[in-house]
C-alpha cells in the first residue's frame, strides 16, 4: 500500500495553552510547513514544546467510503479527528483506535478540512480544556461518537508521543493524505 497507494503523514503538535488563539488562525499549508521545520529542528514560529510525526496508513474501509462519496451513494464527510493512547501499530482493516479518549473534535468548529490537488488536508485543534492524554495514535472519522463511524486513517506515533496536561497545554492533530496516479509494473 506504501508504494502505489495514497501516503499518509500526521503530526501531533503540543503548544502553550497561551498559544491557541494564534495557532487556530494559521493557515494549512503555512501550519504544515512549520510543523515539518520544527520536525527537522529547524527555529519555528509560533513556539511549539513538541512535534511527532507519523507515516502510517488510510485503512481500506476509509478508502472504500472514499469511493462511494466520489460516487454520491454516501454523503457523510469525514469531520472529526480523534485522539487515542495506544501505542499498537497500525492496521489497514482497524476501524477504531485501540485506547481512543472519551470525545473527538469537529474540524469544522475547531480546526479545517481542505482539498488541494491530489491531496487532502485534516486539522484537529483540541483546547486546553481537553482531558489530559498521552497522545500516540490518531485518525480521521466520520462521526462524533468515539470507537463509531468510518475511520479513514490510522496514524501511529511510535517514535515519540506528545503528553497533553488539561489546562496547560493545547495540542493539534494535523495529517495529510495524497493520493498519487504512479503505477508500476514488475
Amino acid at each position: 500500500m506504501k508504494k502505489n497507494g495514497p501516503k499518509d503523514i500526521c503530526y501531533a503538535v503540543l503548544y502553550d495553552a497561551k498559544d491557541a488563539d494564534y495557532i487556530l488562525k494559521l493557515n494549512p499549508d503555512f501550519l504544515f510547513q512549520k510543523l515539518e521545520e520544527k520536525y527537522n529542528d529547524h527555529p519555528s514560529l509560533p513556539e511549539f514544546i513538541a512535534v511527532q510525526k507519523a507515516d502510517d496508513i488510510v485503512t481500506f474501509p476509509g478508502l472504500s467510503y472514499c469511493m462511494q462519496l466520489i460516487l454520491g451513494t454516501q454523503t457523510t464527510r469525514f469531520t472529526f479527528m480523534c485522539a487515542g493512547s495506544s501505542p499498537i501499530a497500525a492496521n489497514p482493516f482497524r476501524q477504531t483506535l485501540v485506547s481512543e479518549a472519551s470525545s473527538r473534535i469537529n474540524m469544522s468548529i475547531s480546526g479545517s478540512m481542505t482539498r488541494s490537488g491530489k491531496s487532502l488536508r485534516f486539522v484537529g485543534n483540541f483546547p486546553a480544556s481537553f482531558q489530559t492524554i498521552t497522545v500516540s495514535e490518531s485518525g480521521v472519522n466520520t462521526t462524533s461518537t468515539p470507537n463509531t463511524g468510518i475511520l479513514l486513517n490510522r496514524n501511529q506515533f511510535s517514535s515519540s508521543d506528545i503528553v497533553h496536561t488539561m489546562g496547560v497545554t493545547a495540542f493539534t492533530l494535523a495529517s495529510l493524505i495524497t493520493f498519487s496516479a504512479v503505477t508500476t509494473w514488475g
